[in-house]
């Protein structure tokens, strides 16, 4: 067996998501996974690990296209609800070729998209960046949990009143591979918020954060925003802020807030040498953005998290830090022929490189402008693409030759906004700490483009395989930055199973076989899958056992079967 681990995030191969429960009385369907390939053709396959009625599903997506699947069908099964409950609602989305995918709630009164950020969104140590200006309206705050491993013990601690804990308690909960875990608001107040909150766990886990229909003051519109959210360690400490569309002459929504996960953080917004603020683990700063853009550094790395829209109508998204990060080509679906935004940053030496389905014409460089504070390396452009003839519904793309860029998206469907940012989340991630079965194999994968690539191990390629144990470091250059990453393997405990040694019975009798308890799954010789055999036949007897981690173990006797002797007739005379 041969697992493959790759660096990329946004565009990746492998995505674990738990979706959060929207409110049905305000617009929960349909949903669906949006998922975009890049050059090459891509099989999509679809599971939910602990769910064995889910039957899995698959589809074909040609190059440079987006395919959706409606998982609608299936609410029931995904939604994860209710909460403070351990539940089976896991999705995991595999592809042959590097994609980007993103779930959707497509209803008009209530939408919004989740981009899922692939190994980037894995770790053991979340916390929960939100906003505490506007109320819900219906519905409430909630952060969803995946387990990517059986075995996964998750400690949460919270700083509100949630569904089953008070504000400011600290739990435990065991998931397996594909178990989910919902912490839930039971507030409804702008100030009642889940922002700090904190989550660890002992393996990989995903985290989906959710605002259900949350109301911007004083005007009437209320709206889903949510993302799912990167973990702590892949965190930067320089970001860049774009502003959307979500103001008008007299009254803004457009919002971003610094969550700090270590204290004494300190923040400096547009190049300034003063601190804004200085922030203790868990503290958030928020900013009412009266610029079109910000430049934001920190003394230790944190969340930015940024509340975008049309006017009156909010969207949300985890902004990507932008040292040694980015991308060169983005696949994305526009889902309505409404008004429809890109907020781009690019450096402006790679501002000419654009364009949108192959058309060098749609971004301009014209459209550009310097970031503050950046002495003119950084440039942003806010492109308005409303007509359908700029920008069709459908599938596009988006590319530049000449560098990187991070593009937020902004898409208008019924009287609502959706809002999620397509980018590559870290410079360079092996992935959280992988520990697989004794007997198989790993590659890793540092991630393409890069020009150098050096491994512990002395290989200068993308990727190396290894059975072994122990710590593997790649050291990668792309330009002016010099990149290293650290993953640790390990192997499960090796299982062990044993059925006896070599039998003899004779002819006429029986054996019952019994592997023990705590597999997940039996097959023996005669194809079999019970935890026992009883057999009267000779010959091989084997079994091939595996447990929770997908682990094998086997054992194998001989049954000798004696033949009854012949009956002996004795006559007397």
């Amino acid at each position: 067996m041969v697992n493959t681990y790759s660096s990329m995030a946004q565009q990746d191969t492998v995505f674990w998501f738990v979706a959060p429960d929207v409110a049905a009385s305000h617009g929960d369907n349909p949903i669906y996974l949006r998922i975009s390939t890049l050059g090459n053709p891509a099989t999509i396959t679809v599971k939910m690990p602990s769910t064995p009625s889910f039957a899995p599903i698959n589809i074909n997506i040609p190059a440079n296209n987006t395919g959706s699947i409606n998982l609608t069908p299936y609410k029931g099964l995904i939604e994860n609800t209710p909460a403070n409950t351990v539940l089976d609602a896991g999705l995991l989305i595999t592809s042959t070729s590097l994609v980007t995918a993103y779930y959707e709630v497509a209803h008009a009164n209530n939408p919004d998209i989740f981009p899922l950020k692939g190994k980037n969104g894995l770790g053991k140590e979340f916390f929960i960046p939100s906003q505490f200006h506007y109320p819900n309206q219906v519905g409430q705050e909630t952060f969803e949990i995946v387990a990517t491993e059986n075995g996964t013990i998750v400690t949460i601690h919270v700083t509100d009143n949630v569904n089953g804990h008070a504000s400011g308690s600290t739990w435990s909960v065991n998931l397996k591979k594909g178990q989910t875990y919902s912490v839930r608001s039971t507030n409804i107040t702008a100030s009642g918020t889940l922002s700090g909150s904190w989550v660890t766990s002992n393996k990989p886990i995903a985290v989906t954060i959710m605002d259900d229909s949350v109301r911007p003051q004083p005007t009437g519109g209320y709206d889903l925003i949510g993302d799912q959210i990167q973990p702590v360690n892949i965190l930067g400490i320089e970001y860049i802020v774009v502003k959307g569309f979500a103001f008008n002459a007299s009254i803004n929504f457009e919002r971003f807030y610094v969550l700090a996960p270590y204290d004494n953080t300190q923040i400096f917004l547009n190049g300034s040498a003063t601190p804004t603020a200085t922030l203790n683990s868990g503290q958030s700063h928020s900013v009412l953005m009266t610029d079109n853009a910000y430049y934001i550094v920190t003394d230790k790395p944190v969340y930015v998290y940024h509340i975008s829209g049309h006017f009156d109508e909010l969207g949300s998204a985890v902004v990507p830090h932008i040292t040694c990060t980015g991308s060169q080509q983005v696949g994305f679906n526009r889902t309505s022929n409404l008004d429809f935004a890109l907020m781009l940053l690019t450096k402006n030496d790679y501002k000419a490189g654009f364009k949108v389905n192959g058309n060098a014409t749609t971004i301009l460089s014209t459209d550009f402008t310097s970031v503050p504070g950046t002495g003119g390396v950084w440039v942003y452009a806010r492109k308005e693409l409303n007509s359908t003839a700029l920008l069709p519904t459908g599938s596009n793309v988006i590319e530049n030759n000449l560098g990187p860029f991070h593009v937020g998206i902004l898409n208008k469907l019924g009287g609502s906004s959706e809002y999620g940012y397509f980018s590559d989340y870290s410079s360079l991630y092996l992935g959280p700490d992988i520990s697989f079965c004794f007997g198989t194999t790993v590659t890793l994968d540092a991630g393409a483009d890069y020009t150098s690539y050096l491994w512990n191990t002395g290989s200068i390629n993308q990727t190396i395989q290894t059975a072994d144990t122990g710590s593997f470091y790649v050291t990668v250059q792309d330009g002016l930055c010099i990149l290293s990453d650290t993953v640790h393997l390990s192997y499960y405990p090796i299982p062990e199973v044993e059925i006896g040694n070599d039998t003899a019975l004779c002819q006429g009798e029986s054996i019952t076989f019994n592997t023990g308890a705590g597999f997940s799954s039996y097959l023996w010789h005669n194809g079999s899958s019970n935890q026992t055999l009883t057999t009267g036949t000779s010959g091989t007897k084997w079994i091939i056992v595996k447990d929770d981690n997908n682990c094998e173990a086997s054992d194998t006797l001989q049954l000798i079967i004696h033949p009854v002797p012949s009956v002996l007739s004795i006559k007397h005379n």
